[in-house]
């Protein structure tokens, strides 16, 4: 915590503690949901992380350091995903956000040795609560649209103070640009990595109910209860979010 006074989100965070409008900062340099919206197909893929701002962001060097660790695969595989679940389970989601496209792109490479370890992270920044303190409602938990005239979204602050609902929703954006390399691994060989997929799945924007479509046929011949116990959980959450 001692570092992240010194990161350039700290002004922003003062500055809404003193007063300042939060619709200001909407789109700017320290908008997560801005930063991840503009990171290019191209960087993505081609693991471009020099192009990503992770300055920007609480511990954000930290991050970008665990998900070059993870993706190249040298190193134990807590080294690179234990960052995103300690930042998520310690309320610090806005740089773990930033590792979501890349890890549900190692995730989906079926040669990658900590596959399975990296898509058990996709959806960790994604939720209101994370889910190893979460209880069964703040699982489902989530904010479509602002309540009580609140920009916070009912969500709050995390606990550096940055707004926790453009953290969540940057991570479901992120999810949701990558559903087409999310839904093949909901038919993987590996009941784990299917049911990750629905968990993180279970995160994306799905309108025109794309997802809980897949969610429907793969529960109609999945065999195993665990894993028809997942796509149902994962049909009930984005039920709650897209009624």
């Amino acid at each position: 915590m001692g570092e992240w006074r010194t990161d350039p989100t700290f002004a922003m965070c003062k500055a809404l503690v003193d007063g300042a409008d939060l619709a200001s900062f909407v789109g700017g340099p320290y908008d997560v949901r801005a930063v991840v919206a503009a990171i290019r197909p191209e960087a993505k893929d081609g693991f471009l992380l020099d192009e990503v701002p992770w300055e920007h962001f609480p511990q954000g060097d930290h991050v970008r350091q665990a998900v070059q660790l993870l993706h190249t695969g040298n190193s134990p595989v807590r080294t690179g995903t234990g960052v995103v679940d300690g930042m998520s389970a310690n309320d610090m989601r806005a740089a773990a956000v930033l590792a979501v496209p890349f890890l549900i792109r190692i995730a989906a490479d079926t040669r990658h040795p900590h596959r399975a370890a990296a898509l058990a992270e996709v959806s960790a920044p994604a939720r209101a609560r994370y889910f190893g303190v979460a209880s069964r409602e703040e699982l489902l938990l989530h904010r479509t649209g602002t309540q009580h005239d609140d920009l916070y979204d009912d969500y709050g602050v995390e606990v550096t103070g940055y707004p926790a609902g453009w953290s969540v929703a940057a991570a479901r954006a992120a999810i949701t640009a990558d559903t087409t390399l999310l839904q093949p691994l909901l038919d993987d060989s590996d009941p784990a990595i299917r049911i990750d997929a629905a968990y993180a799945l279970a995160t994306a924007t799905d309108p025109d109910r794309t997802v809980r479509a897949a969610f429907h046929t793969h529960l109609a011949a999945e065999q195993d209860p665990i894993v028809r116990a997942a796509l149902l959980l994962a049909t009930a959450e984005a039920t709650r979010t897209h009624p």
